[in-house]
């Protein structure tokens, strides 16, 4: 008995959990044995997915001439459990809220517009005085940034001392840049690759991307 993936989702059971539900569904009041035999689901097994089932108030237990026997309840008490989840959830929100509202760690995306912003992201990263992990075309770098913004963040962030290690394209301007590494505080490893865009900066617990 295969179940669609999208009934399962909305039943919010396991392909095994949801074949003994749909059996004990049809059959309307089965035995072990019985369930087993319609769902498919080994009888060594099914005890455990009958237990879990039961445990979530989807199959019920009664005994008949002393034997145990199962049903599995209407799918609108399925609905009304659901709703009653919902209810829960909500009156929990407030709580939730003030929880999260407390914490000072949640993810952030600040966006920056223009040459001004590129000067504002350099100037965080000299606040955080991190070191720097980059990944840089330094020739599209300096063709788009004025002379005074690329020639300014290398000197100050090494004027305060931060460290910065790139992975840079390999290309003349940058092999000829990188011999001032050493008085840059930069380490550089050079690698083959089309000319990109987009410098990349991983400071802290921050990531920016600058797109020229």
């Amino acid at each position: 008995m295969e179940i669609s993936e999208n009934l399962l989702k909305t039943l919010g059971m396991n392909q095994m959990q949801a074949q003994v539900y749909v059996a004990a569904l049809e059959l309307g009041e089965a035995t072990m044995q019985a369930l087993a035999r319609k769902s498919g689901v080994n009888r060594s097994t099914i005890y455990t997915f009958i237990d879990e089932l039961k445990e979530r108030g989807y199959i019920l237990e009664t005994r008949k001439n002393k034997r145990r026997v199962y049903s599995a309840i209407h799918p609108e008490r399925l609905v009304e459990m659901q709703k009653a989840r919902v209810h829960e959830l909500q009156s929990a929100v407030p709580e939730l809220l003030a929880i999260y509202n407390k914490s000072g760690s949640k993810p952030r995306v600040t966006f920056y517009e223009g040459l001004q912003g590129v000067e504002d992201v350099y100037s965080d990263m000299l606040r955080e005085k991190k070191e720097i992990v980059a990944y840089e075309d330094l020739e599209h770098l300096q063709g788009e940034l004025p002379s005074r913004v690329f020639e300014w963040f290398p000197k100050e962030r090494a004027h305060r001392d931060i460290l910065i290690k790139t992975i840079s394209r390999d290309v003349p301007f940058a092999r000829e840049f990188s011999k001032r590494n050493r008085g840059l505080l930069r380490e550089t490893k050079f690698i083959t690759a089309p000319k990109f865009k987009t410098d990349i900066n991983i400071y802290g617990d921050k990531v920016a991307l600058i797109d020229l």
